[in-house]
């Protein structure tokens, strides 16, 4: 199922499939950020006569990702046809195409609570409680603070084995980052993994006097 709202030249769209909702905005004439499973993208969108034109950016496995849609709505107002192109670096161009069929209102039920990371995932310490859906953003955002790739502290294939000491010790700075917010920043958390990492894996210390 999909959903666009739209607000004046705005517009939200999400898309559950699969088991997971993805949902993007867009502004026709400007730029949006925004992310999609944790990935950081930029949405532009325009008009090409009567069919809503959104360009998607990204960057996914070290490589740039594009995604154009076209929408266009029946002139009944009761289907709406979607294609889409998308190329990821130097990978073929896909494609793909459907029709939705307008539903009522009432067909699109709230979504449930996420389920916690520790019911979706194995052997999960630190993150219990956190929305499973966030324990992939948290991943991501890592990956750029830390400028490693998951097999930094995971082992390929296995992610819920604790064989790599970075994972260790990945565990013992998220719980100093929690006690610091806590004890000193409780109502904003401005403390990261990227306050003293910057992109590194080992932060820099002061020179040797």
């Amino acid at each position: 199922m999909a959903k666009i709202d739209q607000q004046g030249q705005a517009f939200e769209s999400t898309v559950r499939a699969a088991g997971t909702v993805q949902t993007y905005q867009a502004v026709i004439g400007q730029e949006t950020k925004g992310a999609i499973g944790g990935i950081p993208i930029t949405t532009s969108a325009e008009w090409d006569g009567v069919t809503l034109v959104v360009h998607i950016s990204a960057a996914a496995q070290g490589k740039e990702l594009r995604v154009t849609s076209r929408y266009t709505l029946s002139s009944d107002g009761n289907t709406l046809d979607f294609q889409e192109v998308h190329k990821l670096g130097d990978n073929p161009e896909g494609r793909e195409a459907r029709v939705y069929t307008r539903r009522p209102a009432t067909a699109w039920v709230k979504d449930p609570p996420p389920a916690p990371a520790e019911s979706v995932y194995k052997n999960i310490q630190i993150m219990k409680g956190v929305p499973a859906p966030r324990l992939q953003d948290v991943m991501m955002r890592l990956t750029r603070w830390l400028g490693v790739e998951c097999a930094y502290c995971h082992v390929p294939g296995k992610f819920e084995s604790d064989d790599k000491p970075a994972k260790q010790t990945a565990r013992k700075m998220f719980t100093m980052v929690r006690a610091i917010n806590h004890d000193n920043f409780p109502e904003t958390d401005p403390v990261t993994c990227w306050t003293c990492h910057r992109g590194a894996a080992k932060p820099q210390s002061l020179p040797p006097q």
